[in-house]
C-alpha cells in the first residue's frame, strides 16, 4: 500500500529517532493508529507526534500568528506605497507576548503604514526595539535609510526558546490515550513527541524538569525527541 505524505514524514523521524535511542528488534511495519509497528518478542506499537507548543486550533497558536503577520505587512505596505511614500525596505518583528487578533488585522497594518510613513525620511536609517504605545503587537523595526526600486518589506521574527511545556505535554497525552482504544492491538505502545528547532511553533528546551510528572499512563514511555540535537528525553510517568 502506498504511503502517504504523512506517513512517510513519520517514518523519516522514526528512522532519525533510531539511530538515537534503543528499539527492540523485531520486523518495522508503517501503519496508522500507531503509526509504528515492531514485530518482535512482543508486538510494539509507536505513536508519533509534534509537541507544539499551543493548539494549532488556538488563534494565539505560531501557526496562525506568522500568516496574520505576512497579512498585516502586506496590507501595510500596499497602504504606505499607495499614500506615496518612499521606496524603503522595512524589517518587522512582531511580540508574541501580544498576538495579533484576526479582527484587527486591518487596524495593526494601518498603524505600521504610518509609523513606516513617519521614519521614510530617515536617510541614515532606523531602527527600534521597543514598545510601540499605539500598536503593542508590534516590537521591532528597521530600515536602512536607502531606497529601492523594488522594494520589500520583511518579516523578520525572533524568539526565546522556552522551556518543555508540562501542562501542553499532559494535555496531549490526554489526547493521545482517549485515542488508544482506536489503534490496533499491541502488547505495549510508546508515544513519542516530535520537537524541530527550525519551526517557532514548537522549539523549545525539552530537558525534563525535575520534580515533574505525568501518569501513569497506558504508554510504556513517553518520549521527546529533538533531531537536529540527536537528544531524547524521556518523560517521568510516576515516582
Amino acid at each position: 500500500m502506498k504511503l502517504t505524505d504523512q506517513q512517510i514524514l513519520e517514518q523519516k523521524y522514526f528512522e532519525q529517532f533510531a539511530q538515537h535511542y534503543p528499539i527492540p528488534c523485531g520486523a518495522i511495519e508503517y501503519s496508522d493508529k500507531p503509526d509504528i509497528l515492531i514485530h518482535g518478542d512482543i508486538k510494539l506499537g509507536i505513536e508519533i507526534a509534534h509537541l507544539y507548543k499551543v493548539d494549532g486550533k488556538n488563534t494565539k497558536c505560531e501557526q496562525k500568528q506568522i500568516i496574520m503577520r505576512r497579512e498585516v505587512i502586506a496590507q501595510a505596505e500596499q497602504l504606505y506605497l499607495s499614500s506615496g511614500g518612499r521606496k524603503i525596505e522595512i524589517s518587522i518583528d512582531f511580540d508574541p507576548q501580544h498576538p495579533i487578533m484576526r479582527n484587527n488585522i486591518t487596524k495593526i497594518a494601518k498603524g505600521l503604514a504610518v509609523i513606516a510613513q513617519e521614519i521614510s525620511s530617515e536617510h541614515e536609517g532606523y531602527s527600534s526595539y521597543k514598545a510601540f504605545e499605539l500598536i503593542p503587537e508590534l516590537r521591532f523595526i528597521y530600515h536602512d535609510g536607502k531606497e529601492y526600486r523594488n522594494s520589500n518589506w520583511r518579516h523578520q521574527q525572533s524568539f526565546d526558546v522556552p522551556t518543555l511545556s508540562i501542562a501542553r505535554v499532559k494535555e496531549l497525552v490526554a489526547q493521545k490515550i482517549n485515542k488508544l482504544k482506536q489503534y490496533n492491538p499491541c502488547d505495549i505502545y510508546w508515544l513519542l513527541f516530535i520537537v524541530e528547532f527550525w519551526d517557532p511553533s514548537q522549539d523549545q528546551d525539552i530537558n525534563w524538569p525535575a520534580g515533574e510528572c505525568i501518569g501513569p499512563t497506558p504508554f510504556e514511555r513517553i518520549l521527546i525527541y529533538k533531531p537536529a540535537f540527536k537528544q531524547v528525553v524521556e518523560a517521568v510517568q510516576q515516582y
